[in-house]
């Protein structure tokens, strides 16, 4: 069997990937091809035989966890015997924590004691699983007894987060780490899907030779994207509704005292509070960006202030939390209004500043350092503005991701 190049592989080399697989799967009565196309990586496994699913997924997983590959966003997998069409499929998210939900969907125990280490992280527990006909017992232990109640939900909800037949009942036991007997035992029993864990809806009436190519020659995967686009139900999730609904109106009737004499009146308590916290990272600001010189010092207050929810809003896209990815970007757009204030009050300077009379204006030195002091007024009113675009467009992603069918975020959480 021909090595794997490592190096390759993780390039996103196909024959490379291909071959890294075979290696994986310990056996040359499977023939592998690999298709990598816009991110997503199609694995088609043909045997004379028809392949053992949970064999080959476990196997392919765990290689691919290996290899972690940059270019690769999701993963499908397909069997089937020479020359027939798929008899099993399954896909997931490339990212670590898709293919750990993967392997524990095939009932791999170490990866189940990973998911939940992760969902008992804040406890300090160390965790042992085990499963045996449709049998998962949990073994917590700890300096001090893991909290029963706690414990036993948090592995209640993290089982929950895939579908799999493989664990019908499931058994928790908790125990100091000195003692040989557990303090307590809870078992529960977990729902088994009542249809099977496979469903590849895109593979009854494509030929084998089509699955990795279509006949026009384009990519399946650009005409048949695994996460579809999710549309407009009118069925909200009424808590989250009704904050981004409490947020509208903050921008609706409060935006207009982000002016110098609104600030200065100080009678929008939501407003001096949000401030109150943007000014916590304003002055980190100035802290961080200190070796670059005054310039850039005296910038990073103003810059750092919009950078930190941005930053955040950015995590929570790139994440596939989009709900909170638009609360943050509401919080992004609303630093634009907070800088606007302080911009606009470069020429009069009769804003109170947190150092007193000794410190210095931060936009009255960068406009006059840049001869644009006059035009303090338009370029607040720009920035203004900006965030009121970013505030709006927020609120409007909120509501969209406020809706209960949401067909992205739960194609990344299965």
């Amino acid at each position: 069997m021909t090595q794997p190049n490592l190096h390759l592989a993780k390039q996103g080399n196909e024959q490379a990937i291909a071959t890294f697989i075979e290696k994986a799967l310990r056996t040359e009565a499977i023939a592998t091809k690999v298709s990598l196309t816009d991110g997503c990586l199609r694995i088609m496994l043909e045997a004379a035989e028809i392949p053992d699913q949970t064999t080959c997924l476990k196997q392919i997983y765990r290689a691919l966890l290996h290899l972690q590959i940059p270019l690769v966003k999701s993963v499908q997998v397909y069997a089937c015997q020479q020359d027939q069409l798929p008899v099993w499929a399954d896909q997931c998210s490339a990212n670590r924590l898709g293919l750990l939900k993967g392997l524990a969907k095939q009932g791999d125990e170490e990866a189940i004691a990973v998911l939940l280490s992760r969902a008992l992280a804040h406890q300090t527990v160390e965790i042992k699983a085990q499963l045996q006909n449709a049998h998962l017992s949990v073994y917590l232990s700890s300096d001090q007894t893991p909290n029963q109640r706690a414990a036993v939900t948090l592995v209640e909800r993290e089982l929950a987060g895939f579908s799999t037949n493989l664990i019908a009942d499931v058994q928790v036991f908790g125990k100091r780490t000195e003692s040989d007997s557990p303090g307590w035992t809870e078992e529960f029993s977990r729902q088994v899907p009542t249809e099977g864990v496979v469903n590849p809806p895109t593979t009854e009436a494509i030929p084998v030779s089509n699955l990795l190519k279509s006949r026009a020659g384009q990519p399946l995967s650009a005409q048949q994207p695994a996460q579809p686009p999710m549309e407009w139900t009118f069925k909200f999730n009424y808590l989250k509704l009704g904050f981004v609904s409490a947020l509208a109106f903050h921008g609706l009737f409060s935006a207009s005292d982000y002016t110098v004499d609104g600030f200065l009146i100080a009678n929008n308590g939501i407003m001096m509070f949000l401030h109150g916290v943007n000014l916590i990272f304003h002055e980190a600001g100035h802290v961080l960006f200190s070796p670059f010189g005054r310039f850039i010092y005296v910038l990073g207050g103003s810059l750092m202030q919009i950078l930190v929810p941005a930053g955040i809003c950015g995590y929570f896209f790139y994440t596939q939390q989009r709900y909170a990815s638009a609360i943050a970007l509401c919080w992004a757009g609303e630093n634009f209004w907070d800088v606007s204030i302080y911009i606009k009050d470069a020429q009069d300077r009769i804003l109170p500043l947190l150092g007193g009379e000794i410190s210095y204006h931060d936009w009255h030195y960068l406009l006059l350092h840049t001869s644009s002091l006059a035009k303090a007024q338009p370029f607040g009113n720009f920035v203004y503005t900006i965030g009121t675009l970013i505030y709006a467009f927020a609120v409007f992603a909120g509501v969209y991701y406020a809706q209960i069918d949401q067909k992205a975020e739960t194609a990344s959480e299965k």
